[in-house]
């Protein structure tokens, strides 16, 4: 009942800002409560006031796709019925309502926490709970109040080496009873992929009538995920999944998004260079502000690429006497292909890197159809032999100013992370991963997360 009211009041909140838009453009009362009504069912027949345990993107895609609907409904009712001089009004509503409802749902959900929440029960205590773990840190929106995690090695010859924080192991699975009552859980999530049928079923059979939902992880994931459908074929579950090469209106639409996004990103390096050009010590200048770098393009041919200078003249060389002198820095290089704590890296390269400006020169790449605002890592040549057989995958797009890799941890991620979520964005690939992808860099970059 609790949550009902919870989504009363988002109508509710829904109808006030119709209404005062609606007032605002002089709509009459009549027009008004129609169009509402049509809005207010588009919303119900979409499940729109589920609150769902989701990810803001996804609401966010939820939301446009209603809105769309909704704008072709309002354009199709005002030319054959009410009027065109009504089409500026629901444009707007179109346009806005998407925020609105997501700032809306947003504080409705931090204010109504304790009748939205979904207490999650982890059932796995490896590498799969640890990822699920951190995704669900990163994103509150979800609503998931991790309880803890229960261990099944002792489940069927299950063994899952420990990757999770000990002191929230909650129990053996002989006390998943005790501790779903005891955490009042209503939700679990399984993070064991390579539980065979016989354990599967035995988890999911002890745990009906106990909580609300169960999910589970499967052994395909971060292979296809992004463009996924489950299918129920006669009583055989079948994930349907397709590779989304950018070809087609998609390939169009993608470089008309590069050189928009190409147009501003030159524009900013007039004043960013002039920034840059402060900043730099005198002895610095003389090499130049500057530099190119040759990486591995479209296809495997080479490019190259425009970088402003963040490391110092040399740099290169400077490495190889480093790595010869320092095995634990070899090792960090040959890991990483970058070191944490690089002395190479000038005062201003700091800042550059820090911030991600040192990439704003590649806008110059971008818009030259070299490189593609999102996309995969552009690699060195000397990292091909370490790409192994990713190498094929990767260079069948078109190399990134951000990517995968940027929105994952950025230079936290390992040398073989940013090779799989390169791989995964290539098997995955749409417009709409790339705009989820845009507004996470911008995220990132302004928290400062992850990069050195």
């Amino acid at each position: 009942m609790k949550r009902q009211s919870v989504k009363i009041l988002m109508i509710i909140l829904q109808f006030i800002f119709y209404f005062g838009v609606n007032k605002l453009f002089n709509v009459p009362d009549r027009i008004m409560y129609n169009t509402f009504f049509i809005y207010l069912i588009l919303n119900l027949t979409k499940n729109m006031y589920s609150f769902k345990t989701i990810l803001i993107w996804e609401e966010l895609r939820k939301q446009l796709r209603v809105h769309i609907e909704y704008l072709i409904v309002m354009l199709i009712n005002d030319i054959a019925f009410w009027g065109v001089k009504y089409i500026p009004v629901h444009l707007v509503i179109g346009i806005t309502f998407t925020f609105f409802n997501i700032l809306i749902i947003k504080i409705i959900r931090k204010q109504f926490i304790s009748i939205l929440e979904k207490r999650l029960l982890i059932i796995g205590v490896g590498n799969t709970a640890r990822e699920l773990t951190k995704i669900i840190g990163e994103n509150s929106f979800t609503m998931y109040n991790l309880r803890g995690y229960i261990s099944a090695n002792n489940l069927l010859g299950v063994h899952q080496e420990v990757c999770i924080d000990k002191d929230k192991i909650l129990g053996t699975y002989e006390e998943i009873e005790q501790v779903i009552s005891d955490k009042r859980i209503n939700e679990v999530i399984i993070a064991m992929p390579l539980a065979d049928n016989n354990q599967m079923f035995e988890i999911i059979n002890n745990l009906d009538g106990k909580v609300n939902k169960v999910k589970f992880v499967p052994e395909l994931n971060g292979v296809y995920t992004f463009n996924s459908e489950i299918e129920d074929y006669d009583g055989t579950m079948l994930i349907s999944a397709q590779i989304n090469y950018v070809r087609g209106i998609s390939r169009f639409l993608k470089r008309v998004m590069d050189i928009g996004i190409g147009i501003v990103g030159v524009l900013s390096l007039i004043p960013l260079t002039i920034l840059v050009w402060v900043k730099t010590d005198s002895e610095e200048r003389k090499h130049g502000l500057f530099f190119t770098q040759d990486r591995i393009g479209k296809d495997g041919k080479s490019i190259k690429i425009y970088k402003y200078r963040s490391m110092v003249t040399g740099a290169d060389k400077i490495l190889e006497e480093m790595m010869a002198k320092d095995e634990k820095i070899r090792e960090e290089y040959e890991k990483n292909k970058k070191l944490k704590d690089d002395p190479r890296i000038t005062k201003v390269g700091e800042f550059l890197r820090r911030t991600s400006l040192d990439e704003f020169p590649q806008f110059i790449n971008v818009l030259k159809g070299e490189m593609s605002f999102v996309g995969p890592r552009p690699y060195l040549p000397r990292e091909k032999k370490d790409m192994g057989e990713y190498y094929g995958k990767i260079i069948k797009s078109k190399p990134g100013i951000t990517g995968m890799w940027q929105t994952h941890g950025r230079s936290e991620t390992d040398f073989e992370e940013r090779l799989e979520l390169d791989e995964y964005y290539y098997r995955n690939w749409s417009l709409w991963l790339d705009i989820v992808i845009i507004i996470k860099t911008i995220k990132n970059v302004i928290g400062g997360k992850g990069a050195y």
